[in-house]
């Protein structure tokens, strides 16, 4: 199977932790699988996206997937990626883990703000941002 990793991560800086929020999904865009990591003693924007990237990695081959494209907004961390609307779920995800504190799976407690944004992209964005 076939499976896209998007992800992103939430920075904050005062208290030096970072959330990452990782989406999967199948070729049609389907929500197969999310994922929300707590990281303690991340200093600058630049690490948070570095772990990011490893995390979703990493997250994508626990899961078994041989085929993963991998789309995340560090453009140090993955050249010449365009920032895209799916991004806009994952954002959503790590601000909101961020504030929980806690690593989980969000298979069944997802919020209305990101139902509405993982919608809003399955249709291709047209729901405005």
């Amino acid at each position: 199977m076939n499976v896209k990793v998007n992800f992103d991560a939430a920075l904050d800086k005062q208290h030096k932790k970072s959330c990452i929020g990782i989406v999967i999904r199948n070729s049609s865009g389907q929500l197969l699988k999310v994922k929300v990591y707590n990281n303690e003693y991340i200093l600058t924007t630049f690490a948070a996206k570095a772990l990011t990237c490893v995390q979703a990695i990493r997250f994508g081959v626990e899961l078994g997937f041989l085929r993963v494209e991998v789309k995340g907004d560090a453009l140090t961390i993955i050249k010449k990626t365009q920032r895209r609307q799916t991004n806009k779920v994952t954002h959503i995800i790590a601000k909101e883990g961020l504030n929980e504190d806690v690593n989980t799976y969000l298979a069944n407690g997802l919020s209305n703000s990101v139902v509405w944004a993982v919608e809003d992209d399955r249709q291709g964005g047209r729901g405005g941002s």
